[in-house]
């Protein structure tokens, strides 16, 4: 024991004697050791990562093979539940989750909803939400979702918000060409990032200006069937993209709500690129189309969207920033648009024409987390009416959310409105919004802690 203090005592005084030089030379030493250290760090997650998806491949593999493999029923027990469906417990039992959304409001003036009735200062079970997902055979996912709306404090209404079959690959085919994958039935179209999210994913607790105005209130809903595949990009390694074809009934939007409309048709091409591992953007451009027939005119209109997030790997859990928006615009005015209900009554009091010009309208938000539960921000929209541009609508929205997990969150968030129409302009809006969730669900997309 003597001999090891002798021996570290004369590694200091020689370290000492060796002056600053020696010093420098440990240093880069040290750093030339932390950065072999964090390159083999980096070797080793990409091969975990191959080694995961090369698992996943497998898994999915396996159970391909045990569909083909599983027995046909005999004839004489064609009554009784296959034998191959039985032999995986729950195999067929969806994922169920239930989200409540309550709303609490105060607000400096009367606000009206789409039947007449006052909305200011009331208390609101605005939603609540039954999601099931299961997947259907290892070919395909099916996802129903059934929602209970309320606009008027007290009464509800229930509608079949989205329910899909989804097509990851075909059996006749092992391996889907680009990542093909098809979706048929009722959904969200991929118009933008905002139209997709549910009222209790939005980053705020309710829809941007811009998009109650081109696509309508609760955001754009329709039958159709979708195609999604991959774009390679052989040029960067570090970015992706892809693109969204989607075939669905015309109509029933706000800017062209007539259900006598043709099929329309929309693409979203969507481009995403990761930087220094922790930065991420992600640019989009969604364009919608219908052709002219059935005593319905043409529409089109187009966006722009875009996504930066920031997210350190050694704070991943306790900071983030968020930077996002869309642009918006159509070719004309819009005679035939489903204006906002209070926007609508407004045009009317004014006794307005429909005007000339395109319109446009855009929103951009920022949001910061604090730490772990904590997040704040602020969203800024501006945007034409649909039904004369020149008519302007505008607001500032500061808000703050509160997690208290990924199952329960609190949002305050105030609006403050500048509008040419009289009913809105310098309105000023609270909004307390209390979100809770149980069973099984995706996790929301703007929480960076998930």
């Amino acid at each position: 024991m003597k001999r090891f203090h002798f021996g570290i005592l004369m590694a200091v005084l020689a370290t000492a004697l060796a002056g600053p030089n020696a010093a420098a030379e440990q240093r880069e030493a040290d750093l030339a050791a932390l950065q072999a250290l964090k390159a083999q760090l980096d070797a080793m997650k990409a091969d975990y990562e191959k080694r995961i998806k090369e698992l996943e491949a497998q898994v999915q593999q396996l159970q391909t093979d045990m569909l083909r493999a599983a027995p046909e029923p005999e004839p004489a027990r064609a009554a009784a539940p296959s034998a191959a469906v039985q032999s995986i417990p729950g195999a067929l039992n969806p994922a169920i989750s239930a989200i409540g959304n309550f709303v609490g409001r105060a607000d400096s003036t009367k606000v009206f909803n789409e039947e007449g009735n006052r909305i200011d200062n009331k208390l609101n079970l605005r939603e609540g939400e039954v999601d099931m997902r299961v997947p259907i055979d290892p070919y395909a996912d099916g996802v129903m979702i059934a929602s209970f709306e309320s606009d008027t404090p007290g009464r509800i209404s229930v509608d079949l918000e989205e329910a899909y079959v989804n097509i990851k690959k075909l059996p006749f085919m092992g391996t889907p060409p680009l990542g093909l994958k098809l979706k048929v039935g009722r959904f969200r179209p991929a118009f933008g990032k905002i139209n997709i999210l549910h009222t209790h994913d939005l980053p705020q607790s309710f829809r941007p200006l811009p998009i109650q105005e081109f696509l309508g209130e609760e955001g754009f809903i329709q039958n159709g069937v979708s195609g999604n595949f991959f774009i390679p990009t052989p040029w960067d390694k570090s970015s992706s993209m892809d693109l969204t074809l989607q075939v669905l009934n015309g109509g029933d939007v706000a800017l062209s709500p007539d259900l006598g409309s043709r099929a329309s048709y929309l693409g979203h091409l969507r481009w995403f690129r990761t930087v220094r591992d922790t930065h991420n953007v992600e640019l989009g451009w969604s364009s919608y189309f219908h052709p002219r027939g059935n005593q319905v005119r043409s529409t089109d209109f187009h966006g722009f969207d875009f996504l930066y997030r920031w997210k350190p790997f050694r704070q991943g859990e306790w900071k983030s920033y968020l930077l996002g928006g869309e642009l918006m615009f159509a070719r004309s005015a819009q005679p035939g648009a489903a204006e906002a209900p209070d926007v609508a009554r407004a045009i009317e009091t004014l006794g307005l024409r429909p005007g000339t010009g395109r319109p446009v309208g855009f929103t951009v938000f920022s949001q910061w987390q604090f730490n772990r539960r904590l997040y704040a921000g602020a969203r800024y929209d501006t945007t034409s009416t649909l039904f004369d541009p020149a008519l302007k609508r505008s607001s500032a929205t500061p808000y703050f959310s509160y997690y208290f997990s990924e199952f329960l969150r609190f949002r305050l968030n105030y609006e403050r409105r500048w509008s040419d129409l009289f009913t809105e302009d310098r309105r000023n809006s609270v909004y307390a919004e209390l979100n809770w969730v149980f069973g099984s669900h995706p996790p929301e997309p703007f929480w960076v802690n998930k």
